[in-house]
């Protein structure tokens, strides 16, 4: 049980019997007082974001996750199946575990899967993906009053608001935190 007293942003820390990724810390000071340490923790097992504040020097119980490689293969009601690339053993996990990113998720791709003692926290996540647009509707002319976008469906069967000009086959770079329409992808 490693403990520290320096969180750093992208830690794996576990705490009352769960476990959490810091995603950012602040450090406050208050004069004689000493500082405190404000993290903003993302819980593995819930997705939920939350804010814990501590005082500086006090020790948290950091983990430090084994990582698999793994292919995605398909995703049915309640879990994601992956089969690991070293055993070729399929991997299932909890879709709330993997959260909103199971819609940016090729069959094929290749992903990293952090697990801790047998038990999978998360996977990797990239902040932008490129996806083919296997749907769109045609633009109507004119049709600019508003902010000129359509709707389109990507190869992962995500739908998301697209500029006009955007029509099937194109490849669009697609901000996964948002879910949103970053760029045209050469």
């Amino acid at each position: 049980m490693p403990l520290t007293d320096q969180p750093v942003k992208g830690m794996y820390i576990r705490e009352n019997g769960r476990f959490f990724y810091l995603q950012d810390r602040m450090l406050k000071t208050q004069g004689r007082q000493g500082g405190l340490i404000i993290m903003k923790l993302k819980a593995l097992d819930t997705g939920q974001v939350l804010s814990k504040t501590i005082k500086s020097g006090t020790k948290v119980e950091y983990i430090e996750p084994d990582i698999k490689e793994a292919q995605y293969l398909y995703k049915d009601d309640s879990f994601l199946y992956f089969m690991d690339t070293e055993s070729f053993e399929t991997i299932s996990v909890p879709e709330e575990t993997v959260g909103k990113y199971a819609d940016f998720l090729r069959e094929g791709e290749k992903i990293l899967i952090f697990m801790y003692e047998g038990k999978i926290l998360t996977i990797k996540e990239n902040l932008s993906v490129v996806l083919e647009v296997v749907q769109a509707q045609e633009e109507v002319k004119g049709n600019t009053a508003n902010a000129a976008t359509k709707e389109v469906t990507v190869e992962t069967g995500y739908k998301l608001q697209a500029p006009l000009f955007i029509k099937k086959g194109d490849k669009l770079k697609i901000n996964t935190e948002t879910g949103q329409y970053s760029s045209k992808a050469n």
